[in-house]
């Protein structure tokens, strides 16, 4: 049987359709350029995507949630593989650019064009009205979030209704599942449905394997089609970009990409992460973890490199995170509705590196400082005395070599003392920052302040891949405010010569 063969050419071709590709499409696209989306993962229907997590995963998340970091202690790096991206799986968790971040990138990167405060101001304002964003309601909140509330009011900590891109959120803790009703403004239900009404044009399933290079300029990409059920190989696709080509796969595959296409230097250079912990508290009364946002509340702590969060689980997710085995097991496991989840998000400080491996895979080598551990260790103790604080009767840190269970406030102490390495924890990351750096000094970057490669003409980078330093908070909102500001320049630049 023949090999199918894909022909198609646009102005801007984006590799991608998360936060920074959905973004560039739908400024690209309103300015009246002709934009073409490719996506490796399946175009789904909320309404067609499994409501069970397990089933979830696999459709929509890459390699089912598997992906590592390399290394003897490696932890799980969470990313979407569908139309959307990671934001077709994430909670809708939207932060502005913290203001010292902004600075740092102006003061030591010169990006000052690039994130300049008024015009990020007004970008952000826009998005936020597009994608309905506002404070988590209080009668969403669910028993989940009501505990971590209940908490921070006791022991006067800082915590917080999240602000959501959500349209009339009913509380179904599903936003990892996709909320069926799309409530949930992601980019699969809102800024690539835009760009397709303004003519933009999506090949879902379709694998870039690498840039077209051709005297210094990228004219275009080439790579594999892949069949809906297997992901197996059913054909190839030559696309010509006019203009130019826009990486925004992410910052394990974008630098990949551009290794694979030639590219080297800083490229996948400087990975950093915001690797996260959780801890499950057992209370005397009902909690209802299945009722309410999946993430809902927070306690932003900055000076100490932290954020702390809510995160439902569903039952099957739930279950694996309760200690003991045989009837002590099934006893929790019969008091479901029993339990909160808390988790917290590290700052970390180390970076590391993603490089192409043999045999078509990749590596991505990161290694915590002890300083990260340190945070992180503190981070999991006050959450543990946050759950006793909120009327927990037992807690579950969840840290290899301290106890499986903590019956008082007084046996937080256990996970306070001595020092931890990484795999005593079962961390977890989605927030992935800085693989082609941008930076007016090519020597500080592999892009520059208009997110163009320093290298080659007509080839651009616009995810998180191009963040210098790490955030301290979800990244969504900046990558797609970084991306819009620089799409809208590089349109009225095409316009402008087109005139």
């Amino acid at each position: 049987m023949a090999r199918e063969h894909l022909v198609d050419e646009a102005d801007y071709v984006i590799i991608g359709t998360g936060a920074g590709g959905a973004t560039a499409a739908r400024v690209l696209t309103e300015a009246g350029l002709e934009v073409l989306m490719l996506e490796e993962g399946p175009h789904l229907a909320a309404k067609d995507r499994p409501r069970e997590l397990v089933d979830a995963m696999a459709t929509s998340f890459r390699d089912f949630g598997t992906f590592t970091t390399a290394g003897t202690r490696p932890f799980p790096l969470l990313q979407g593989r569908m139309v959307g991206g990671s934001t077709a799986i994430n909670s809708g968790i939207i932060w502005r650019m913290p203001e010292d971040v902004r600075l740092d990138w102006t003061k030591r990167f010169g990006l000052g064009e690039l994130v300049e405060e008024k015009a990020l101001d007004r970008i952000f304002t826009q998005i936020e009205e597009e994608l309905s964003v506002s404070d988590t309601p209080a009668e969403i909140y669910g028993g989940n979030v009501e505990k971590m509330a209940e908490a921070c009011k006791i022991m006067g900590l800082p915590g917080k209704p999240m602000r959501r891109n959500m349209k009339g959120c009913e509380g179904s803790a599903e936003c990892l599942q996709g909320c069926a009703k799309e409530r949930r403004q992601s980019m699969d239900v809102s800024y690539i449905p835009r760009s397709l009404a303004k003519g933009g044009r999506l090949h879902a399933l379709a694998r870039v394997d690498e840039v077209l290079i051709e005297g210094g300029r990228a004219v275009g990409v080439r790579g594999s089609l892949l069949h809906r059920d297997t992901r197996k190989v059913r054909g190839t696709f030559h696309v010509r970009a006019r203009r130019g080509v826009i990486v925004s796969a992410g910052v394990i595959h974008t630098p990949v990409i551009l290794r694979r296409s030639g590219l080297a230097g800083l490229v996948g250079d400087r990975f950093q992460a915001h690797p996260g912990t959780a801890v499950v508290g057992r209370f005397g009364e009902p909690v209802g973890m299945g009722f309410g946002a999946t993430q809902g509340y927070e306690v932003p702590m900055r000076d100490k490199g932290l954020k702390l969060e809510s995160l439902s689980l569903p039952p099957e997710m739930l279950a694996t995170r309760l200690p003991g085995a045989g009837v002590e097991w099934q006893e929790r496991l019969a008091e479901m509705d029993h339990y909160a989840q808390w988790c917290a998000i590290v700052r970390m400080k180390a970076h590391g590196k993603v490089r192409p491996s043999f045999g078509g895979g990749i590596s991505v080598k990161f290694v915590p400082l002890q300083d990260d551990l340190d945070r992180a260790q503190y981070a999991a103790a006050l959450l543990c005395k946050m759950m006793f604080a909120a009327g927990a009767t037992e807690v579950y840190p969840g840290i290899s070599g301290r106890p499986e269970v903590l019956n008082s406030v007084d046996e937080v102490k256990l996970i306070e003392e001595g020092k931890m390495r990484q795999g005593d924890f079962h961390f977890m990351a989605s927030h992935l920052f800085g693989t082609a750096c941008a930076s007016s000094d090519p020597k500080t970057g592999a892009v520059d302040a208009n997110l163009e490669s320093h290298d080659v003409r007509g080839l651009y980078v616009m995810d998180a891949s191009v963040f210098p330093t790490n955030l301290g908070v979800n990244p969504q909102h900046s990558i797609m405010a970084v991306v819009f500001h620089a799409s809208e320049k590089l349109a009225n630049a095409a316009n402008s010569v087109a005139a």
